[in-house]
């Protein structure tokens, strides 16, 4: 059951994928929120998940799915509830992470790859392009956000789980992109290479946990 679910959210991820790079919205409006379903469902049919583990990465994946249906929408009130549910979904999958364990060792290659992440073009960049947008209300909600992704792929290495510090990190770098396009400017590929390190990062991450 296992191999099968995770052969049909990968097809699915695919579609959206194929959707997003060719602007079929009838299509991506289906199947973005089908992706994150469908990872639910692999979630779930993994074997032998602590039951508190389980339940942070449910919530964090359930919240995501609430994000990217928020994030179909346009405007500033639908970028800012996806913003929050995101949020709280990243915060959700620090608990998994601290449920699993922390190594202060290990914790140290997120602690870089986050001065790193910050450093390049979100504090000169794109920082200054949300308060030109939204004040300084949006710009401490995008501060807030970025360190919450930070907490996410420090706690991700500090498990010394591999796969799960990898997906953070590409999770991450999806959100990096996200907010660049949003308050600066266009990067090469598009919202293509927004979705595709958010689903295979998010996938990363859960299984990475849920087997850690």
């Amino acid at each position: 059951m296992l191999i099968g679910v995770s052969v049909l959210a990968a097809i699915v991820a695919a579609v959206d994928w194929w959707a997003v790079a060719t602007d079929v919205r009838r299509v991506e409006i289906v199947a973005k929120p089908a992706t994150m379903i469908a990872l639910i469902v692999v979630l779930a049919a993994i074997p032998d998940v602590p039951g508190p583990v389980r339940a942070w990465l449910v919530v964090g994946a359930v919240l995501g799915l609430v994000g990217d249906v928020a994030l179909l929408g346009d405007g500033e009130t639908a970028f800012m509830a996806g913003l929050g549910s995101f949020a709280l979904g990243h915060l959700a999958y620090v608990g998994a992470a601290l449920t699993v364990g922390f190594d202060p060792v290990w914790a140290l290659p997120g602690v870089a790859f986050g001065v790193v992440l910050l450093g390049y073009r979100f504090v000169p960049r794109t920082l200054p392009g949300a308060r030109s947008a939204g004040g300084d209300v949006l710009a401490g909600a995008v501060i807030f956000y970025a360190l919450v992704i930070t907490s996410m792929a420090v706690t991700a290495w500090a498990t010394g789980a591999i796969v799960a510090a990898v997906g953070a990190m590409l999770f991450a770098v999806s959100d990096w992109v996200l907010g660049h396009r949003r308050f600066v400017g266009p990067l090469p590929g598009g919202r293509l290479a927004v979705m595709v390190p958010y689903h295979v990062g998010q996938a990363l991450l859960v299984v990475g946990l849920a087997t850690a």
